[in-house]
């Protein structure tokens, strides 16, 4: 994106320098043999544009050496804004360009997103999960080469990503750190995690914060920072592992759950809000999974899941749905659970 931004500059800086030596010629020729300005214009262009229909006769030393200067200034800037327009075309490709400016205008009106810290392997699956659920997000990183890797592939073209540090403030404001939802570490350096984290806290208090952690030691400390949650892989890893040997069905079954039911299947959180016409009811009367093709798994309140929620379970305000379906009847039943009381 830099190196396209740098190519603009470069065509802007030369139109504009033509346009300045175009009136430089002007008033040159109007001071020099005190010409009108309809003449001095008609002179300077067929000067500049070199066309060849020759110069009026008994002009002065100085007006052939001003006209010689003239035409040596229009040539070099002429060449320069036709070697920018080449690198347009041959080393930018107006294509890239076109999906550049189309994803800063999606930047520019995205509103309750997640930051996507790191494009590598682990920022990766997470845009995959989100582009899956149409969950909005940014990715930042300062590896440009990364981020040209993924847009070789197609699912990746409409990224939305900024390359820079995260760490610098003005990265995140890029990242529209005001408007987002919560920030996703995944940079390999805990200390660049921490910091982050720390810088992301004190310009939105709110956001909802995960972060990846080498060492169970560095744990606490990304807690201490405002870190909401931490995930360490090795230990996500040996879990896996230990499933694999101890309950491999079990294991193989979630696993599958996904490409059996296709991309558009998954899991969600739904939460209640206080003036919904589902608070007070028992969770019988809902009738869910009459109404739609989806699986309530459990009911969490105060921090707790209740699996298997009975038909008498009594619902609360700031209850959580866990569900499991088609996103398609998930948001359904998003629209539907926050209908208001009658």
């Amino acid at each position: 994106m830099e190196e396209y931004k740098r190519i603009f500059k470069q065509v802007t800086f030369s139109l504009l320098t033509i346009i300045m030596i175009f009136f430089i010629g002007i008033i040159g020729f109007m001071v020099l043999e005190g010409w009108d300005f309809f003449k001095a214009f008609y002179i300077t262009a067929i000067t500049l544009s070199t066309v060849g229909y020759g110069m009026p006769e008994n002009i002065s030393h100085a007006t052939i050496i001003f006209d010689a200067i003239l035409i040596f200034s229009g040539i070099s800037v002429v060449l320069y804004l036709i070697s920018s327009l080449t690198a347009l075309f041959v080393e930018g490709d107006f294509k890239k360009i076109g999906g550049i400016l189309r994803m800063m205008k999606r930047i520019e009106n995205i509103t309750n997103h997640y930051i996507v810290v790191g494009g590598g392997k682990t920022g990766k699956y997470i845009i995959d999960e989100f582009t899956k659920t149409k969950i909005p997000y940014i990715v930042i990183e300062r590896d440009k080469e990364k981020i040209n890797k993924l847009l070789e592939k197609n699912e990746y073209k409409d990224i939305n990503y900024i390359i820079g540090d995260a760490k610098e403030e003005d990265i995140l404001l890029k990242a529209k750190i005001y408007d987002a939802k919560g920030v996703l570490l995944t940079l390999p350096s805990d200390v660049d995690n921490l910091y982050i984290s720390l810088t992301a806290k004190t310009l939105n208090p709110s956001l909802y914060i995960v972060s990846s952690a080498t060492s169970s030691e560095e744990v606490r400390k990304l807690l201490y920072a405002g870190v909401d949650n931490v995930l360490l892989p090795p230990e996500i890893t040996g879990k896996r592992m230990a499933l694999m040997v101890s309950k491999p069905n079990v294991l193989s079954f979630i696993e599958s759950t996904q490409m059996d039911f296709g991309e558009t299947f998954g899991f969600a959180e739904i939460k209640i809000p206080e003036n919904s016409w589902m608070v007070g009811k028992d969770f019988g009367e809902l009738e869910i999974s009459k109404t739609l093709d989806i699986i309530v798994m459990a009911i969490r309140r105060n921090g707790k899941a209740r699996y298997n929620p009975k038909s008498n379970f009594k619902i609360k305000a700031n209850d959580s749905l866990m569900v499991i379906g088609d996103q398609e009847d998930i948001e359904r039943l998003r629209r539907f659970v926050i209908m208001a009381q009658v």
